[in-house]
């Protein structure tokens, strides 16, 4: 991996092809051990290491909108893409339950509100200040209508951040386009196991693009494979 590595780096992964038709180009960028935890002691970060940060800034550099779930959100304390110095990139909100507590951070600071999707006949009622609500026509919360409506809005990449369930949703819907994969080199078992969650199967075939190495930490980048591949 080359040092430093955000300057190379970027201008790599800017240079790759992302085209796409009709609905956004859907990236995701996870961390995970080598036993697939995606958390050490409830959060990301446990697992991270100084070049998977720079990889988590570059990629929000490319991206249109930063889609999250709700319960990671919480989780990892989010912010605004805008005031962690990452971009235009606007932050989206998937919730089922509108659990969205007034004290988090991305409810203010710099750029758009965040969208918060949330299904059809939800209450609504008790979202605080700071957010776009952004009601779906379905009782359940699709990632193809999350995504439609995303691109109805000029969004051509879509950074999805998790949690596995998100994941795992827009993997069994074949709208996963690409999957960058931080693997640290720990096995950190627990309950916080799977990449994509509890759901599937999906199987969802990917094809290695791209794997570089900093000391003991891979970083793999997969793509899924089309019909037309």
């Amino acid at each position: 991996m080359p040092a430093p590595l955000a300057a190379p780096l970027a201008t790599t992964l800017r240079d790759d092809d992302r085209s796409q038709t009709a609905r956004p180009w859907v990236l995701a960028n996870m961390v995970g051990s080598v036993d697939g935890a995606y958390a050490r002691g409830g959060r990301s970060g446990g697992l991270s290491s100084e070049a998977d940060r720079e990889l988590f800034h570059i990629l929000r550099s490319l991206a249109d909108v930063v889609l999250v779930g709700a319960a990671t959100a919480r989780a990892e304390r989010y912010r605004r893409p805008v005031d962690a110095g990452d971009s235009k990139a606007r932050l989206a909100v998937v919730s089922k339950s509108l659990n969205i507590p007034s004290d988090q951070p991305f409810l203010s600071g710099s750029g758009p509100d965040p969208l918060v999707y949330f299904p059809q006949g939800a209450d609504a009622s008790s979202l605080p200040s700071g957010v776009e609500p952004c009601e779906l026509d379905s009782e359940v919360v699709r990632p193809s209508d999350v995504l439609a409506d995303l691109y109805r809005r000029g969004a051509r990449t879509v950074l999805c951040e998790g949690g596995p369930n998100l994941l795992g949703q827009i993997a069994g819907a074949g709208l996963l386009d690409e999957l960058f994969w931080t693997i640290a080199p720990v096995l950190e078992g627990g309950s916080l196991v799977g990449l994509v969650g509890t759901g599937g199967p999906y199987g969802t075939e990917l094809r290695l693009h791209r794997l570089l190495r900093d000391g003991e930490v891979l970083f793999a980048t997969y793509r899924a494979v089309r019909a037309d591949d």
